[in-house]
């Protein structure tokens, strides 16, 4: 998503970084999932694209699947065993 919507802005990842008074690199490893974000960078960068913080937290899209998934049992069954890294919000 973010990558997307800078690309549209015609920014850099350079510039984004800039305006987000991120660095560089950390922007190149979130754009590629490769690094969890704190909601602060989350809103800088929002904030650097002009767009609703809501927009880059909010999920792509809802399948039909997960609205459709059982809600699980926290005491019979933890919830961290069904949790994968990159599964519930994607930044790129």
């Amino acid at each position: 998503m973010i990558r997307s919507l800078r690309r549209e802005r015609g920014l850099s990842q350079e510039a984004l970084a800039d305006l987000a008074n991120i660095d560089r690199s950390y922007m190149s490893s979130v754009e590629r999932g490769l690094r969890n974000i704190s909601v602060l960078n989350i809103a800088r960068i929002a904030v650097a694209l002009n767009v609703p913080l809501r927009d880059l937290i909010a999920p792509r899209e809802m399948t039909r699947s997960a609205v459709n998934t059982p809600v699980v049992d926290p005491i019979s069954e933890p919830i961290a065993s069904e949790w994968e890294p990159g599964r519930y919000l994607s930044l790129s």
